[in-house]
């Protein structure tokens, strides 16, 4: 089988991770990266990742390209994944997909347009312990789902005295705090309770600017009927915690006495039960592009495509509306 020709755009943080996955696959030639920084293309020459390095992201995508990874500024997510659709290229891309609905909805357009796979790296998802407990809903192993809430401290702004994340310092290139780094975790509700069919909610915020929310809590409805909550805080303080309420019991991620990884699964009137969490062979970006590649080659579901971007950032911002205007936002 034919050698997939990929491309990186983005080398900094995730990205550099990202493009040494990519360089570490048998399977694939790494045809180049990309990035406006000259020293981290200076980095990936220098660790043999790859020695061709471009500025201009339009020259690396005429290589003739099978397949590329996105891994930049939230704001250009869609100008790339369009010009690499435009080549027929399938895509990988960072979370955010775009920093507006409409962006993201014409990502999805075009890439569905031309049959590509996608991959977006929602990694909540790719949990293993995540992934685990959303098999155990499916198997009945709760019971029928109830409800399913998370709560999810993150050091910015309020804590910080304006300070901390770069979204609540610059969210014009990464989007709002709740956009760029919330939307994991708000999509992370539609992973584990179905379909969100609408959402409440409300928000607090000391920052100059009234859209990027501190503090958030929302209500969700899911198809049928089950229920979600998020809290989704700037306090470092508050304990981070997913968990799931079925008919039967109910369960979380959490560790084991000896401090392994396990499911919790806890029955009115009976001892806690620890479930292992099965790991998988590949984890981290070495999984996200074997999956990546699995889509390109077998038609094989990700983890997470662009459908499933657009629809985290559809719920991020009933979340926004829901807040701005008082009222419960419908999603379908």
């Amino acid at each position: 089988m034919a050698r997939l020709r990929f491309g990186v755009i983005g080398v900094g943080g995730r990205g550099i991770h990202n493009a040494r996955a990519v360089a570490a696959r048998p399977d694939v030639d790494l045809v180049g990266v990309c990035d406006i920084r000259p020293d981290r293309l200076e980095l990936c020459a220098k660790e043999e990742i790859s020695s061709r390095g471009f500025s201009d992201y339009h020259k690396l995508l005429d290589e003739g390209l099978d397949a590329v990874c996105i891994n930049t500024d939230n704001n250009v997510h869609a100008e790339m994944t369009l010009a690499a659709a435009a080549r027929g290229c399938h895509i990988y891309c960072e979370k955010p997909i775009a920093t507006s609905v409409a962006d993201a909805e014409a990502m999805v357009r075009a890439c569905k347009e031309k049959n590509l796979a996608t991959v977006v790296n929602l990694s909540m998802r790719r949990g293993p312990a995540h992934a685990q407990l959303r098999d155990m809903i499916r198997k009945g192993v709760f019971g029928k789902l109830l409800a399913v809430g998370a709560t999810h401290p993150k050091i910015s702004g309020l804590m910080r005295n304006g300070g901390g994340h770069k979204a609540s310092r610059d969210n014009a290139t990464w989007g709002t705090l709740l956009l760029h780094d919330g939307v994991h975790i708000s999509e992370w509700l539609r992973f584990m309770g179905g379909e969100v069919e609408s959402v409440y909610a409300r928000t607090v915020t000391t920052a100059d600017d009234p859209d990027n929310e501190e503090l958030v809590s929302a209500v969700t409805t899911h198809a049928g009927g089950v229920m979600g909550t998020l809290s989704y805080f700037t306090a470092p303080f508050m304990p981070q915690r997913q968990y799931v309420v079925g008919t039967d019991a109910s369960g979380w991620p959490g560790r084991d006495a000896q401090g392994r990884a396990c499911i919790v699964v806890t029955r009115d009137g009976k001892e806690e039960k620890h479930v292992p969490v099965e790991t998988p062979a590949l984890t981290g970006d070495a999984g996200a592009v074997d999956e990546f590649i699995r889509a390109i080659r077998e038609g094989f579901t990700p983890y997470a495509t662009m459908e499933d971007g657009l629809a985290g950032q559809r719920i991020v911002d009933a979340i926004r509306r829901s807040a701005r205007e008082g009222r419960v936002i419908s999603l379908v």
